[in-house]
C-alpha cells in the first residue's frame, strides 16, 4: 500500500490556477508549479499526469467554483445596467482572475478540451446575460470579454511626449 497523499488536492489546483492565470500555460513551467503548489514533481505528476492535465483540472475548477457561480447570479439580475455592470466586475474574476480569457487567447487555438471548456464558460455569460438582454446576449458577452481584457491589462497610461 502506498503513503497517503500529504498534501491538499483542491489546495493544488487553486494555487496552480492562481498561477496559470498569472503567467499563461506556456509562461508556467512544472518548476513554477511545484514552488507555487508546494507539492513534490513526483507527486504532481502522479496526481495530475501532465502539465496540460493539471491546466485542464485547473481549468474546470475555475469553471465550477468562479465562473458558473458568477453567471448565476449575473442571471437573476433583470435591470440591463445592473446585469451588465456585475457581468463587467465579476466573470472570470476571483482567485484565477483572467484563467479563462487566457486561455482563450493561449491554448484554446491549439487544444481542442481547452475550447470546449473555454465554450462552456462563454456560453454560460451569454446565458446568464440573456434574461436582461434577449437576443443581443451574445454581442454583449464579448463586450463583457473585452472589458476584462481591459481590466486585466491595466490602467490606461498617458504617453509621454517626446
Amino acid at each position: 500500500m502506498g503513503r497517503p497523499r500529504a498534501f491538499d488536492t483542491h489546495q493544488a489546483i487553486d494555487a496552480a490556477a492562481a498561477l496559470f492565470a498569472t503567467h499563461g500555460y506556456e509562461g508556467t513551467s512544472v518548476d513554477d508549479l511545484v514552488t507555487a503548489t508546494g507539492v513534490h514533481r513526483g507527486s504532481l505528476y502522479k496526481v495530475f499526469g501532465s502539465k496540460r492535465s493539471l491546466h485542464l483540472t485547473a481549468l474546470r475548477s475555475h469553471l465550477d467554483h468562479e465562473i458558473r457561480p458568477s453567471t448565476a447570479a449575473i442571471a437573476t439580475l433583470t435591470d440591463p445596467e445592473q446585469a451588465l455592470t456585475a457581468a463587467i466586475a465579476s466573470y472570470d474574476n476571483g482567485p484565477a482572475a483572467g484563467l479563462l480569457l487566457l486561455a482563450a487567447a493561449e491554448r484554446a487555438p491549439l487544444d481542442s478540451e481547452v475550447a470546449a471548456l473555454v465554450a462552456e464558460g462563454i456560453t454560460a455569460l451569454e446565458d446568464a446575460l440573456r434574461p436582461s438582454h434577449g437576443d443581443a446576449a451574445p454581442r454583449l458577452a464579448s463586450t463583457v470579454l473585452g472589458a476584462r481584457l481591459r481590466l486585466r491589462a491595466g490602467p490606461p497610461t498617458t504617453p509621454k511626449e517626446h
